[in-house]
């Protein structure tokens, strides 16, 4: 059989054919397909990329319509990978597709592929380098938008594996994903449900796991989004610089399910039962840690895109720490979590935007949140010494929260401050108008912890202390500040302590307040009941007469600056305090009193002091009323009664402080200092009254001194040089007793005003004036006409005139009424006037008569005067009588001459002042009854006083 014969053949021919067209297919499609495909390729990347493309191996099967790729790896021009794949498999169904008119594929699988994205800074990137000639190129006119058809594509099993993709800023950041896997099977876009897994693992061992079932037309897709354990720090460069804080460790886990629907124009979005969990948190700064925290779990997220409405079921923080740090500068919390990008920025409003219809506005809820063993840690630099606060938030629970925050908020706090106090708070906020109303309760706050914020104004030593309160707080509003507290106070076992010798200053046991409201509109403080148990002050006057109160108070201020602080006070504006306090109590308390000036030292105590101080208030037309008492060394009563207003500037004070039955001897060091003598038995009564008004002080004091007998002498160069024992004998009474009454008075205003001052003028103008006119006290004692110092006589004589006796007579009753007082007598001589006295009593005496010639001589005495005259000058020399003048004058003349040669003793001037002297003893002794040891008589014989005819009396201690 030949050939033409052969081909005559239909069949044969037919199959010929058939057979040159499959050779003609398969040379196309398994030889020429492949090397068009590996030749082509890189010459279009080439021409339309600014890069190289390189395929290590192209195949294609005829027979099954399988492409495989191997190799494919697309750079840069730079050389730098930029895309890759180990292996591309494309298995087609032609036939179905054909029958279907759609397009079918069995299988596309993509083995290894990779994706390196890099900056390249400036806003370049290697892929948009590498894609820049198809985004150059002119861009087709603007159509009018079509609706978007799905093609007809079915992929019966797609599949990714082993795929990487890596990014690498232009600062040397990078990250990378990899063990890239996608899934699906019977994978329709125009048809629904279809199901897509992909996950994807991040460097650190971050885990995306995707599972969606998904529909094109319309577009439905749902999804289950789960990230598992990703490591945060391998992300933090890439926005480290938009902070100022560093994340130093950190991981995260997402589980949602996400659903996205389109219906033409109308699309949404939502997402449900999200829940966000971050772990090992640790951020630090460049001072140090500065946040940790073990957990925060965001659970229940639910949001709705097209209906704007976003709600949280439950946001907790567990087991954190945040570290920060106060200066002058202000806190450092604010600055470290506040955004670079926020700084510098301008302030101005954004520019209004154009009229457009309003959106529906988001409604967001969180229905609770919670912190639990979270630990706030603040060290305040600003004080001179560095404190540090410690709040330890047990648990705090708040919710729901809306975004108008227009509802109430329920708060609920539990903590500790400083791991010793415990601090509660229940309530509720609202936001929107900041109003809020809170239980607060506040137990054992240790009080030394305030210490470095008030140290520096009040040196004083604070060694124990705590606070304690309960009550409601309420905020009405901000604009005026409108917030009150109301509730109870206690402050336990305080003790403060002066810092120079480390004793106690002032403390107490408890201090209860069972009632108190504070607000600040108005600006008022009101207690019903203060009550103090146990309270104790310790006053010290040092040696230079300095107090541990001044001490504490510090040097005044300059002038400078107490003249700013009244600019200040003059310029502002400030609500007076509206305050009150109902009733002060105190319960068992002590004062200690010591004097380190005196010498020898004094000290004192006040015990059992108890009592009440009751309406005390601002107001100015208010009294509080004060009743005070206690003991003074166990068995000396004392009380303090009245009434004042200390509250207002010009204060009212209406006090009396009356001390009972104190025993003198304990002021010892105070009579040895200042009175140059020591006691050695004596009571003190003092009763003190003064009274405030219009800024005058008024004090009547009144002193009584019971059975005084003064001690040796001391030797204190501070004593007196008054003689106080004269004093006391002057002001002691028959009993013993002495009744002093002191007024002072002052002007607050005037700088030098002290009240201690003005009574110690008072008592020195009252013993001056005592010592000085003793024999007024005397007159004052009976009522009648003083006394005289001074007893006169006739010249010549020693005798007493009636006039003297009666005010010797006055004089003894006084002297009666003063037991301690002895009188001392001097006699005293006018020495013309006594002496011519004494001349005409010893004339008289010789002449036989004592008249004076010009009184007129009868003749007999006449003739005695001319014979006494011629006896003492000669026979024959009286002169005759002149004749035709007075025998008067003649008389007188020879008298005289005889007067002037009479010759007197020499003892007889001292002997008639000591005589006169002993005549005034002598009546009051032996007429007016006084003690003969109360009255001496002084020597006048030797040092004569010369200062007239009398006797001269002065009053002394006994």
């Amino acid at each position: 059989m030949n050939i033409q014969t052969l081909w005559s053949n239909p069949w044969i021919r037919r199959g010929t054919w058939g057979l040159l067209v499959l050779l003609i297919y398969l040379l196309l499609t398994g030889w020429g397909l492949p090397r068009l495909i590996q030749s082509q390729a890189p010459k279009w990347v080439a021409e339309n990329l600014n890069g190289q493309l390189t395929l290590d191996k192209v195949a294609f099967h005829p027979f099954a319509w399988r492409l495989q790729v191997d190799g494919v790896r697309l750079e840069g021009d730079d050389g730098e990978r930029v895309m890759g794949l180990q292996q591309l498999v494309l298995d087609l169904d032609p036939m179905h597709s054909l029958f279907t008119w759609s397009g079918r594929i069995k299988t596309l699988s993509l083995k290894g592929p990779e994706l390196a994205v890099s900056e390249l800074g400036q806003g370049r990137s290697n892929l948009g380098v590498l894609l820049k000639p198809l985004t150059e190129s002119s861009a087709a006119p603007e159509a009018e938008p079509q609706e978007l058809t799905v093609p007809q594509l079915y992929i019966a099993d797609l599949k990714l594996e082993s795929g990487v993709v890596s990014y690498r800023r232009h600062d040397g950041a990078s990250t990378q994903f990899t063990d890239l896997e996608l899934n699906a099977q019977d994978l329709a876009l125009a048809g629904a449900d279809n199901k897509v897994a992909l996950a994807l693992s991040g460097s650190g061992g971050g885990r995306l796991l995707i599972e969606a079932t998904a529909s094109l037309a319309p577009a439905d897709i749902q999804m289950q989004l789960a990230l598992d354990d990703l490591d945060l720090t391998r992300y933090w460069p890439f926005i480290k610089d938009l902070f100022h804080f560093q994340l130093d460790q950190g991981r995260l886990d997402l589980h949602t399910s996400v659903r996205f629907q389109r219906d033409g124009n109308d699309s949404s979005l939502t997402l449900n039962e999200g829940a966000i969990e971050l772990s090992g948190l640790n951020l630090s700064s460049e001072l140090g840690p500065l946040l940790t925290l073990a957990k925060t779990r965001v659970e229940g997220i639910n949001l709705d895109l097209a209906d704007r409405t976003l709600e949280i079921d439950k946001l907790a923080l567990e087991q954190g720490q945040i570290i920060g740090v106060n200066s002058e500068q202000g806190l450092d919390w604010v600055t470290l979590f506040r955004p670079v990008a926020a700084e510098g920025t301008d302030s101005q409003p954004a520019p209004e935007a154009p009229d457009t219809e309003p959106e529906t506005p988001w409604r967001v809820k969180l229905a609770g949140s919670s912190v639990e063993q979270f630990r706030l840690t603040l060290e305040d630099q600003v004080p001179s010494e560095a404190t540090s606060w410690i709040l330890d938030l047990d648990r705090v629970t708040a919710g729901p929260v809306f975004n108008d925050l227009s509802q109430p908020i329920a708060l609920e706090l539990l903590s500790r401050i400083n791991d010793d106090a415990a601090f509660r708070a229940k309530g509720e906020l609202v936001p929107d108008t900041l109003n809020a109303q809170f239980e607060l309760n506040l137990e054992r706050f240790p009080l030394m912890a305030t210490i470095p914020y008030w140290q520096q104004l009040v040196p004083l030593k604070l060694t124990s202390g705590s606070l304690t309160s309960g009550g409601t707080l309420t905020l009405s509003g901000v604009d005026p500040l409108d917030l009150s507290y109301e509730g109870q106070l206690a402050i336990q076992e305080l003790v403060t302590q002066d810092p120079a010798q480390d004793r106690d200053f002032v403390k107490w046991q408890q201090l209860d307040v069972n009632r108190m409201t504070v607000g600040t509109a108005p600006l008022s403080v009101v207690l019903d009941t203060v009550s103090v148990a146990q309270p104790y002050a310790r006053v010290i006057i040092d040696e230079d007469g300095s107090t541990n109160i001044q001490q504490l108070l510090g040097a005044e201020a300059q002038p400078e600056e107490v003249e700013a602080s009244a600019t200040i006070d003059e310029s502002g504006e400030t609500e007076p305090l509206q305050l009150s306090v109902n009733t002060i109590e105190l319960v068992d308390g002590a004062a200690f009193f010591a004097d380190n000036s005196l010498t020898p030292k004094f000290a004192t105590g006040i015990e059992t002091l108890g009592g009440s101080i009751t309406g005390l208030n601002s107001d100015p037309a208010s009294r509080a009323k004060v009743d005070i008492h206690g003991q003074v060394d166990r068995y000396a009563p004392m009380s303090l009664t009245g009434e004042l207003q200390p509250l207002v500037p010009d204060s009212y004070l209406d006090m009396a402080l009356t001390f009972d039955n104190v025993d003198l001897i304990s002021l010892n060091a105070y009579s040895g200092t200042y009175a140059g003598y020591y006691i050695d038995q004596g009571q003190l009564d003092l009763y003190l009254n003064y009274k405030l008004e219009n800024r005058k002080m008024v004090g009547s004091n009144r002193a009584v001194v019971d059975k005084l007998k003064l001690g040796k002498r001391s030797d204190s160069d501070k004593a007196t040089t008054l003689p106080v024992a004269l004093a006391v004998a002057l002001l002691q009474d028959s009993n013993g007793v002495i009744d002093l009454g002191l007024e002072v008075q002052g002007d607050v205003d005037d700088p030098s005003f002290a009240i201690g001052p003005l009574v110690g003028k008072a008592l020195f103008n009252a013993i001056t004036k005592v010592v000085t006119s003793p024999f007024s006290l005397l007159g004052s004692l009976l009522e009648g006409e003083e006394p005289p110092s001074e007893v006169l006589f006739e010249p010549g004589t020693a005798v007493l005139s009636a006039r003297a006796q009666d005010q010797l007579t006055q004089l003894a009753k006084g002297l009666g009424q003063r037991p301690g007082l002895s009188l001392s007598l001097s006699g005293a001589v006018s020495v013309a006037a006594d002496r011519s006295a004494l001349a005409a009593s010893a004339l008289a005496g010789e002449l036989g008569f004592d008249t004076t010639p010009a009184e007129g001589l009868t003749t007999e005495q006449q003739t005695l005067l001319v014979a006494a005259y011629e006896r003492r000058f000669g026979i024959g020399s009286a002169p005759p009588p002149p004749e035709g003048q007075p025998p008067q004058e003649w008389q007188q003349g020879l008298y005289n001459q005889m007067l002037a040669r009479v010759n007197l003793p020499l003892d007889a001037l001292p002997e008639l002042a000591a005589s006169r002297a002993e005549e005034v003893k002598r009546l009051l002794i032996t007429q007016l009854g006084l003690s003969a040891e109360r009255v001496f008589v002084r020597e006048s014989r030797l040092e004569l006083d010369q200062s007239g005819p009398k006797v001269v009396m002065s009053l002394e201690a006994l």
